[in-house]
């Protein structure tokens, strides 16, 4: 009987943040490497090093064996998939000042606050604040 009432309880809440980190970012990443590897024309060892990565993660993430789960959803949305070519000619360009930084982060939260389930259920932060390209509007 106790097995039973375990089974029929509500899985627990998810926090938007906790979801990003392991499903959503991984799948950003990957289109970022992605577009970088098969747009862009860099090889896998260049794009590692400029994102971070070791050449294998980037191999993984390139065909689809991490970070599948968004990648699509990503990549075939027009402006989701401009977003992923504007960061990464960032990460191509990237020199370390903060509006690069800044931008890139901005970039990166409005992919993930948009395909985030979770976030879109039970509220993103980035979802209502002001971005810089609202202050000016």
């Amino acid at each position: 009987m106790k097995v039973k009432q375990h089974l029929q309880q509500p899985p627990p809440i998810r926090q938007p943040c906790e979801v990003a980190a392991k499903e959503v970012m991984p799948s950003i990443r990957a289109s970022i490497a992605y577009v970088l590897v098969n747009e862009f024309k860099l090889s896998k060892y260049e794009a590692a090093r400029l994102l971070g990565l070791t050449p294998a993660a980037v191999s993984n993430y390139v065909e689809g064996r991490r970070g599948e789960k968004y990648m699509a959803k990503i990549l075939n949305d027009k402006a989701k998939a401009e977003k992923i070519r504007e960061a990464a000619m960032i990460i191509l360009a990237y020199s370390s000042d903060a509006k690069s930084s800044e931008r890139f982060q901005n970039i990166t939260c409005a992919i993930c606050s948009s395909v985030n389930e979770v976030a879109q259920t039970y509220g993103c932060h980035y979802l209502t604040m002001k971005r810089p390209e609202q202050l000016h509007a």
